[in-house]
């Protein structure tokens, strides 16, 4: 898949126009009753030591992270980075893994205690094998099952990993 979105992104060109009044462009996004400065955030990383090595584990990676993207106008997506959350008055998202509904539940209210503003689930985890080997382990939901999770969800809720049109659908 990375390489398959490298040889797109190659295919894309700009093309710099400059003839015209000058300004500076507005990159600022409203979303969710909020105004950010740029129309990106940072995406969740979970599971450091793991994938990452030692130095950071994921309390010490997202207590650097949500306070940088706040500062910097934007929000951080994270994993387990509620308590970051929190200590930053709930600016951000956090990800939660496509678990057994009773975990999803859990961890979804440890993530309004944060006091974040939205809640996301990376539904394309359920094809992580390391997840599937887990316990509880992680795995696809279906239509019914992600409806429930956004009416619980109490903020709006995000479904990031998306893999195809038709699920999108």
């Amino acid at each position: 898949m990375a390489i398959r979105n490298f040889d797109a992104w190659r295919n894309v060109r700009l093309n710099m126009d400059t003839i015209h009044e000058n300004f500076t462009p507005d990159t600022s996004l409203q979303l969710f009753g909020r105004t950010f400065k740029y129309p990106f955030f940072a995406g969740p990383v979970g599971a450091m030591t793991l994938h990452y090595g030692d130095k950071y584990n994921d309390m010490d990676y997202n207590a650097i992270l949500v306070p940088a993207c706040a500062a910097a106008g934007i929000a951080a997506f994270t994993g387990d980075g509620t308590a970051a959350i929190a200590a930053n008055g709930g600016f951000g998202i956090p990800t939660v893994k496509p678990w057994d509904n009773a975990t999803v539940a859990k961890k979804m209210a440890m993530a309004r205690e944060s006091g974040c503003f939205a809640l996301a689930m990376d539904i394309d985890a359920a094809g992580l094998p390391f997840l599937q080997n887990l316990t509880p382990p992680a795995g696809s939901k279906t239509v019914e099952q992600l409806q429930e999770i956004a009416r619980e969800a109490g903020v709006p809720f995000i479904l990031k990993g998306i893999m195809t049109a038709k699920g999108a659908e």
